[in-house]
C-alpha cells in the first residue's frame, strides 16, 4: 500500500498513476453502456499504440476541448495513420456518433483489461464522506475510546495500589512506635 501511495503521490501532473503498468479508473458517465456501466471500476494496461486494434476499449487523454484533457474511455472504431502518426477514431457504445476529435497515439493511456461494476460501486460508496465516516472513522473512534478507558483504568489501579502501599507503610510506622 505504501508503494501504491507513493506512485500516486509522485506521479507528475498531467500523467496517470501506474503500478506495474496498470492504472485504475472509475467510469463517470454512461457513454459505454451497456457493456461498461457508469460507476464501474476499470483496470487499464499500458499498451503500445501499435498493439491497439479496432474493437478495443481504450483509455486516453481526450483531445475534445469540452473535456479539457480528462481521461476518457471509448471503443476504437478505426485507426488512421496521418504523416506516420497513429490516430484512433473512437466512439462510446451508447453514443450515436463517433467522437468529434481523433485521438493521437501519444494521448493513449492503455487498453481496458478488466472492469467491475460491483467494485466500482464499492469505491463510489466509500468515497461518500458520510459512509467513510461510518465505516472507517466510527470504528477508529470506538477503538480510541476503548484504549483511553483502559489507560484511565490502569492509571486508577496503579494509583490505588500506591495509596494502599502508602497506608500500609504508615500503619507499620505507627505500630513500630
Amino acid at each position: 500500500s505504501v508503494f501504491v501511495l507513493l506512485s500516486v503521490v509522485l506521479t507528475p501532473a498531467g500523467q496517470v498513476p501506474q503500478v506495474l503498468g496498470y492504472s485504475v479508473f472509475r467510469v463517470m458517465t454512461g457513454s459505454m453502456e451497456p457493456e461498461i456501466r457508469e460507476d464501474s471500476l476499470l483496470v487499464v494496461k499500458k499498451t503500445p499504440p501499435e498493439d491497439i486494434a479496432p474493437g478495443d476499449v481504450i483509455s486516453f487523454f481526450s483531445p475534445d476541448p469540452m473535456l479539457e484533457g480528462a481521461v476518457n474511455t471509448h471503443r476504437v472504431v478505426r485507426i488512421e495513420k496521418e504523416n506516420g502518426r497513429i490516430q484512433f477514431i473512437t466512439k462510446g457504445d451508447a453514443n450515436v456518433i463517433e467522437d468529434t476529435y481523433p485521438t493521437d497515439a501519444s494521448a493513449l493511456v492503455g487498453r481496458v483489461v478488466f472492469q467491475s461494476y460491483g467494485l466500482g460501486k464499492t469505491v463510489s460508496l466509500l468515497s461518500n464522506p458520510l459512509v467513510f465516516g461510518i465505516i472507517i472513522l466510527l470504528p477508529l473512534l470506538v477503538i480510541l475510546l476503548m484504549n483511553l478507558y483502559r489507560a484511565v483504568r490502569i492509571a486508577a489501579d496503579i494509583a490505588k495500589k500506591e495509596e494502599e502501599e502508602a497506608v500500609r507503610k504508615a500503619l507499620e510506622g505507627i505500630k513500630a512506635k
